[in-house]
């Protein structure tokens, strides 16, 4: 009785043995990484609290209010920093048209780009941001209003209901800007007399292979 159940036994270990000894490592390679472009978390800037406001200072990047003296600052929260603005704290019958912009970024290595980033809306009473792309924005102040910019169309949050809460603003395709170097620009527009004055919080801006 007992060879009738030995050879079924090695029938399978010797087959078991035949089919492992046919995958090749290649099988369990380890897919490739695909490289991040351009990153930004904020984590190095200086924040202020409330209205304490420190004005976002990165190299390369440009900040400051068209129509009011008031730009994007550095915040944190639960130890985590962003930038932020509101014309909540700007002078009654003021306008705000905030730029933040980055450095000039160079897309000219990779195929498939997506950017993405991260939102959040605080004392939502309106709609305040737009994100654009240039690939000619010298970086200048001036240069702003000269600029060829193309808006983006990010995911946003859009009522009180969402007000604290992380929305990923993304990802975007902007493949079509392979071989050049370009800016991205996120613009608060609002108004402390007329409003909107909603708070808006941006963070985790990445640009990425898709």
């Amino acid at each position: 009785m007992k060879n009738i159940f030995i050879k079924p036994i090695v029938l399978i270990a010797l087959m078991t043995l035949t089919f492992t000894s046919c995958v090749k490592e290649d099988d369990f390679a380890i897919p490739t990484l695909k490289p991040v472009i351009f990153t930004e978390n904020f984590e190095e800037i200086t924040a202020g609290s409330g209205s304490n406001e420190i004005a976002i200072d990165l190299e390369g990047w440009i900040n400051t209010n068209t129509s009011n003296t008031r730009v994007w600052s550095g915040k944190s929260f639960s130890g985590t920093k962003f930038a932020e603005f509101s014309s909540f704290y700007s002078a009654a019958g003021s306008t705000d048209d905030a730029w933040l912009i980055t450095k000039s970024i160079d897309l000219s290595a990779s195929d498939s780009k997506v950017i993405s980033f991260s939102s959040v809306n605080r004392f939502y009473n309106g709609s305040v941001l737009k994100v654009y792309i240039s690939e000619d924005y010298d970086g200048t102040i001036p240069g702003i209003t000269t600029a060829t910019w193309n808006e983006l169309n990010p995911i946003l949050p859009t009522s009180s209901a969402q007000n604290d809460v992380r929305v990923s603003s993304g990802p975007m395709d902007i493949s079509s800007y392979k071989g050049t170097n370009v800016r991205i620009a996120f613009r608060y527009q609002g108004s402390k007399s007329t409003n909107p004055t909603t708070t808006f919080q941006l963070d985790d801006i990445k640009i990425y292979e898709n």
